[in-house]
């Protein structure tokens, strides 16, 4: 009753009560992910999203807006209402790498929304299709130098982009990428010999690893993953210091109420932390790495700096 008078005291003077605070979340949230359904982006938000709904007290709706290396989903979530209840999985992709990749980015990654956590460390691994003639790392790297330009690759976010890049950068291979709106078709299409390799996502590539219809060489981090024990890195296969992986986290439209902000927080981190998690991630060939909101921030900005710096060398920057 008396936030009910009080609420009624503040319109008559023209100003909004926001019971932000004390009441949040009134009803369901929306999170919005920037890949399609199937992705791991997709796969580690639904299991997410079910792990805080008891402690937030309300269901959390998972929305798949898909294409242009993510900018889509960046974008509509940069205009909705800054109140907590459309939240962005952002990633690599659209905070870091689409404001090099894009000329005309209808969002500012920067500017336009406020960091809530950090998810997940994505280690990457390196793919060919099972009738290309190598079995190694090595053997890759000799195959391709000895067809200059003539071998493709897909990518389906800017994780593939630049860490096929990184190899180029680092051997000299000449290669072909071949743009899709989600890392699943691309897979397809890998699978299918219509490309020859990809660097993409374990969560994804690791059920046709085991089954044969896909040949993993190496994975990204310089250390090995837990997901792929038997695969080597990429850099104890004889590539010296090659390391790299993608990210993902949550982010609301800048203006949101701190207090909404250190609510979701909180939340997001209990469920990275929990056991349950640790098998999830463990399977998606991911590790759960939370951050307060200041710390995040700081990452994505230093990321931005190392992201620009390496796609600058893929000519797609600023398209």
């Amino acid at each position: 009753m008396k936030n009910l008078v009080l609420g009624l005291s503040l319109a008559l003077f023209g100003v909004t009560p926001v019971w932000s605070s004390t009441t949040y979340p009134e009803r369901p949230i929306t999170m919005v992910v920037p890949f399609p359904a199937g992705s791991t982006t997709d796969a580690m938000t639904r299991f997410l999203s079910k792990e805080v709904e008891a402690e937030l007290g309300q269901t959390l709706v998972v929305e798949n807006k898909a294409g242009a290396q993510g900018s889509i989903a960046a974008a509509y979530v940069s205009r909705a209402k800054a109140d907590g209840y459309t939240l962005l999985v952002g990633t690599n992709s659209t905070q870091s790498a689409n404001v090099h990749l894009f000329k005309d980015l209808s969002y500012d990654p920067a500017k336009d929304f406020a960091a809530i956590t950090q998810f997940t460390m994505n280690p990457l691994v390196l793919v060919v299709r099972e009738d290309l003639p190598v079995k190694t790392l090595p053997e890759f790297l000799e195959y391709a130098k000895s067809r200059p330009g003539k071998l493709n690759y897909g990518v389906g976010n800017s994780g593939s982009l630049a860490s096929v890049q990184m190899l180029k950068d680092m051997t000299g291979i000449d290669a072909m990428d071949i743009q899709y709106a989600g890392t699943p078709q691309a897979i397809t299409d890998l699978i299918a010999g219509r490309l020859d390799f990809m660097i993409t996502d374990i969560s994804v590539t690791r059920p046709y690893i085991e089954a044969g219809k896909l040949r993993a060489l190496g994975v990204t981090p310089i250390k090995t993953t837990r997901a792929l024990p038997n695969v080597p890195t990429m850099d104890a296969a004889g590539l010296s210091g090659y390391d790299f992986v993608a990210w993902g986290g949550l982010f609301a439209p800048e203006g949101t109420d701190p207090a909404i902000v250190d609510r979701l927080n909180k939340a997001f981190v209990n469920a990275l932390k929990s056991p349950r998690a640790a098998e999830f991630f463990d399977r998606q060939g991911q590790e759960a790495f939370p951050r307060s909101p200041n710390d995040f921030t700081s990452y994505v900005s230093a990321q931005t700096d190392m992201w620009g710096a390496l796609l600058a060398k893929t000519g797609r920057a600023k398209q």
